[in-house]
């Protein structure tokens, strides 16, 4: 018995086939900035692709939630292991051990109200800066209450993981940042 010889010819499907690799490969360095908005999200100016600047966003309310609940740990772990944070009227905090150090006393403590402005959220590559401006009450019983406004920028920097964390954490105060918070400011 003869086995028929079986003869594949690639010639004709070789043009379809480049079209195909080559559409894919465009959606593929496409598809970030291509990326729907979340609802929100067209309000703050800036650049770079949605998601990361909606992450961004997120990590950013992430802050303040644990900041309200007093949850150090959860404020900590939004920091980079090197970060360095410059905060209004405060030396400068080194590393992820100073960073819990200076919160540990502040954090759960007494009524808060955190409020932020975000203006605007620029991603390039695994590098984000988001600025924003802030106003910060605290309550301790028996004291008077504390205020301080001003405006921030944060330096993020994508993890492996793909996490974004703060790297640079500076607060300064500014005549155009000023109680009372704008009606947008949350």
């Amino acid at each position: 018995m003869r086995v028929p010889r079986l003869t594949i010819r690639f010639a004709p499907i070789r043009f379809p086939m480049m079209l195909a690799v080559f559409l894919w490969t465009l959606g593929a360095a496409l598809a970030p900035a291509l990326t729907f908005a979340q609802p929100g999200d067209a309000q703050i100016p800036g650049s770079g692709p949605v998601h990361d600047r909606a992450a961004i966003h997120a990590a950013a309310r992430q802050w303040i939630t644990a900041f309200k609940a007093g949850d150090l740990d959860a404020l900590v772990r939004l920091y980079d292991p090197d970060a360095y944070v410059a905060l209004h009227d405060q030396p400068a905090l080194r590393g992820i051990d100073a960073i819990r150090d200076y919160f540990a006393p502040r954090v759960g403590q007494g009524k808060v109200e955190f409020l932020l402005d975000i203006e605007r959220i620029e991603v390039t590559g695994r590098t984000a800066h988001l600025t924003s401006g802030y106003w910060f009450t605290m309550q301790l019983p028996g004291k008077p209450e504390y205020r301080d406004a001003g405006r921030s920028l944060l330096i993020y920097r994508k993890s492996r993981s793909g996490q974004w964390r703060i790297h640079v954490d500076i607060d300064q105060g500014t005549p155009d940042i000023a109680f009372p918070p704008p009606p947008g400011a949350r």
